[in-house]
């Protein structure tokens, strides 16, 4: 097995155990088991647990960034209107989260509360949704579309919220009993909820959409 094979191994491991037992009911012994290698192959590639923890956590967002951008690089904004962008913006997240559940209950469940770096890194996949939010809300703001007195940085924050608790509720291990998310309706909902308050001309539900969100 190549070397970054072997790495993909451990971390498809460690992804399943963390997600299953929690972080600190995982030990390094368990991964090893699972992925079936040599006690100190997975030194090889990782200190500790810790590390094995923060790399999935960074690789994941990682991967949310990479979504984000080729999504939003098939749009044409100039023929896109910005509540279509905005529920593009939603339905992407919430269908990236859906996705992967093992490490979208790592990320929105297991990550919670755990001390050092591995919050650290929990907390800057937060920070990068909001900010991303914010330079939306900013450029609608230049372009006219979005309220002049909008509170930018209050309303990434409660879209932030909304977007993360919805994954949780609907793709985390604990989520075994919620019904299954219909992405689209959601996305209207959550978009009902909140354009009326940010952009400037009235809210209106969505018709025949001109682009082709996923």
């Amino acid at each position: 097995m190549k070397p970054e094979e072997r790495k993909k191994l451990i971390l498809a491991s460690a992804k399943k155990l963390f997600s299953r037992n929690g972080y600190y009911q995982t030990q390094i012994s368990d991964i090893i088991k699972d992925a079936g290698i040599a006690r100190g192959t997975i030194y090889q590639y990782f200190a500790n647990k810790e590390d094995v923890f923060v790399t999935l956590a960074e690789e994941y967002y990682s991967l949310w960034e990479e979504s984000i951008s080729l999504a939003a690089a098939d749009l044409d904004l100039d023929m896109v209107n910005p509540v279509n962008y905005f529920r593009h913006r939603i339905k992407r997240t919430l269908f990236f989260f859906s996705q992967d559940k093992d490490l979208c209950n790592i990320a929105l469940r297991v990550g919670l509360g755990l001390p050092g770096e591995m919050a650290s890194v929990i907390k800057r996949f937060e920070e990068r949704i909001i900010r991303l939010l914010i330079g939306d809300l900013k450029l609608g703001i230049d372009n006219g579309h979005v309220r002049q007195d909008l509170n930018v940085e209050l309303t990434a924050n409660l879209l932030t919220g909304a977007l993360l608790s919805t994954a949780y509720h609907f793709y985390s291990r604990d989520a075994g009993k919620a019904k299954p998310l219909d992405i689209n309706k959601t996305t209207e909902e959550i978009t009902a909820v909140f354009a009326p308050g940010i952009f400037v001309k009235p809210y209106q539900p969505k018709g025949e959409s001109r682009i082709r969100l996923l």
